[in-house]
């Protein structure tokens, strides 16, 4: 599915992730030009413990269960995932689609050109997955 960076729905979405809140107006412009929309059927498998980690996933309809090791989480609009995996190298943890679902995915490629324009993302991101993995 195409995706227009510019959009309104894009930049609200954004500003409702907390982590991308605050963020300048121009770092959320950079974020959105790089999304790549996807749809998820209920009971789709969107990433994959130990799988590489290549992409970073905004939830914006539907919900989607973490599977971890020892329990699940639910995840809803407003809320991402991934970002494990891309920092790290390998996925952590099983994600599927509980409902239909509607993602925005940041393909891993992007990460480095995002880091030039938006240097807060890296802090962002790895400040996330800490959060994550001390949870566990």
């Amino acid at each position: 599915m195409s995706l227009d960076p510019t959009a309104p729905d894009v930049r609200r979405l954004l500003t409702r992730v907390p982590q991308l809140a605050q963020a300048p107006f121009e770092a959320r412009d950079a974020v959105a030009a790089c999304l790549r929309a996807r749809r998820t059927a209920p009971g789709e498998t969107v990433i994959s413990r130990g799988a590489p980690g290549d992409s970073l996933y905004f939830v914006v309809e539907g919900e989607f269960e973490v599977a971890l090791s020892d329990r699940s989480l639910t995840l809803a609009p407003g809320d991402f995932f991934g970002e494990i995996g891309l920092l790290y190298g390998e996925r952590t943890a099983t994600v599927s689609s509980r409902t239909e679902g509607l993602l925005l995915a940041l393909p891993g490629e992007y990460l480095a050109r995002l880091r030039g324009v938006f240097p807060g993302i890296q802090a962002i991101l790895e400040k996330a997955a800490s959060e994550r993995i001390q949870r566990r």
